[in-house]
């Protein structure tokens, strides 16, 4: 059976790219053919191909702007912003960074995506715990997903790596188990 996931936020910058590639990578070694449909006009999964290309890396997902055939997976990857229609995808994972006015538009994001009749991952972004306002927003996703602030993450995206494909990196093995619970959330949602 084919999958739709959307990955997609009101608000820009709080790393929907991010989340949409390492999903990509976790479903693809899992042995999922996977497709990341990039939507955004600024292009920030393409220009992870490009770059894992000149790094001589051989992406195990497919990243493009077009809808193709022969795929198990196809992650959306949106453009900041509300669109009025997310079809085909009935699960949408929206990331939020942990400030007063990121969390403001990421609950209003949720409500709008529940609306649309999606079901929705909220995903805590870039957390670091010793900030008071980000301990105080994490409350709020107590049995949602917490993806820490890690130099790894941004270091993956410059090799053309994601973090189910590296290997030997410091701390690979925490930002790994995240996207596995990042992953697990999403299918008890898609089981639902």
């Amino acid at each position: 059976m084919t999958r739709h996931i959307a990955v997609a936020s009101p608000k820009g910058g709080v790393g929907k790219t991010l989340i949409a590639l390492q999903l990509a990578g976790y479903y693809a070694v899992q042995g999922q053919r996977v497709a990341l449909i990039d939507h955004d006009p600024q292009g920030s999964s393409l220009i992870f191909g490009k770059v894992a290309q000149n790094a001589g890396v051989e992406l195990p997902f497919v990243p493009t702007t077009a809808m193709a055939s022969g795929f198990d997976l196809y992650i959306h990857d949106y453009p900041p912003g509300l669109a009025n229609h997310y079809a085909p995808s009935q699960l949408v994972i929206v990331p939020t960074l942990l400030d007063a006015a990121s969390f403001l538009v990421h609950t209003r994001g949720v409500k709008y995506f529940q609306e649309l009749g999606l079901r929705v991952v909220p995903v805590a972004q870039r957390v670091r715990t010793d900030r008071k306002e980000q301990r105080d927003l994490l409350k709020h996703f107590s049995e949602g997903v917490v993806l820490r602030d890690r130099a790894l993450y941004a270091n993956c995206y410059g090799k053309g790596l994601t973090v189910a494909s590296a290997r030997g990196l410091p701390h690979l093995g925490k930002a790994q188990s995240e996207i596995a619970h990042l992953a697990q959330v999403v299918e008890r949602e898609v089981q639902k």
